[in-house]
């Protein structure tokens, strides 16, 4: 009896700091070095917040923290990479009077406040369209009438002093909806090429295709929302195991950033894995990868 007590007292107080854990909200600042970007983006700083999952789990004042947190920061462009609502088949269109509708509409509402200078762009996460596809369009359709332009295996330039920058954006890697090779059409292939993906599993397919793009930047993952001593995080959906769990990826020439995220799945619990949103700054370099590397792990995960 008292070895029990003891373990459902251990689980209790886990279960307090997961869920203290899961509303300490952090923001990253990392800094990347890309070969192709244009000097006239040198220093471009990118706010990213992915992962939300609007819904029960995660109230209108943490989603507003997190917006808060990004425009304090002042960055040139947003990105939004996936996952807005979280998703199930109770979920329906807004306007219809549920409870859910309440939590999509303070979604939209909060992310409508977000502005840049080169723009806020976005794209779907595999919760958004796990209420079938209707949901989805219905979710890159009320985004976009807010000012979020939502990639759907498109890109689109972006203009400073007469130089380009490409971002382009892809549906969600397992949705059969995802595109990438429609995406890249007529981006020009001594571009710089940023690619928003949800699912940072999309750098295999990158290097299958033989493709380049210089800088990947994705969520989807929850750094493991659970990440135990020893064990590190037990179980990720990824049939390429811890590859791309959180934080900077290097493969080749290629750069590769996934955010730990917002919210949270199925319990409002976070263990050594807090969440964040992210402001990620551009410099132009001849080698590319992380400049100054220790000072940026330092600040993601101090």
């Amino acid at each position: 009896m008292l070895l029990r007590l003891s373990i459902l007292g251990a689980l209790a107080i886990a279960a307090r700091k997961g869920f203290l854990n899961s509303r300490n909200l952090q923001l990253r600042e990392v800094e990347i070095g890309l070969r192709h970007l244009p000097s006239s983006f040198n220093g471009l700083r990118i706010g990213q917040i992915t992962d939300i999952h609007a819904g029960p789990l995660v109230p209108r004042d943490f989603i507003r923290e997190g917006v808060e947190l990004i425009m304090a920061e002042s960055p040139d462009l947003i990105v939004l990479t996936g996952d807005f609502m979280n998703g199930n088949r109770g979920i329906l269109r807004p306007n219809n009077g549920s409870f859910k509708q309440h939590h999509y509409d303070y979604c939209i509402d909060e992310l409508a406040r977000l502005s840049a200078p080169l723009g806020v762009y976005g794209v779907l996460g595999n919760h958004d369209f796990w209420s079938g596809k209707k949901l989805a369009n219905a979710i890159a359709e009320d985004l976009n009438s807010v000012g979020i332009r939502i990639l759907r295996n498109e890109s689109v330039p972006l203009e400073h002093n007469g130089q380009q920058l490409h971002l382009i954006g892809v549906d969600d890697y397992w949705e059969d909806s995802y595109d990438l090779l429609r995406a890249l059409r007529g981006v020009p292939k001594d571009g710089c090429r940023v690619l928003l993906s949800h699912n940072p599993d999309v750098n295999e397919d990158i290097s299958a295709l033989k493709e380049r793009i210089d800088l990947v930047i994705s969520g989807h993952t929850h750094g493991g929302q659970v990440v135990l001593p020893v064990v590190g995080f037990p179980y990720l959906l990824s049939p390429f195991g811890q590859k791309y769990r959180s934080g900077l990826v290097r493969d080749g020439h290629r750069v590769s950033y996934i955010s730990c995220g917002l919210g949270a799945y199925l319990a409002p619990i976070r263990l050594n894995c807090p969440p964040d949103v992210s402001v990620l700054t551009l410099y132009r370099q001849k080698q590319d990868g992380v400049i100054g590397e220790e000072d940026a792990v330092r600040k993601m995960y101090g």
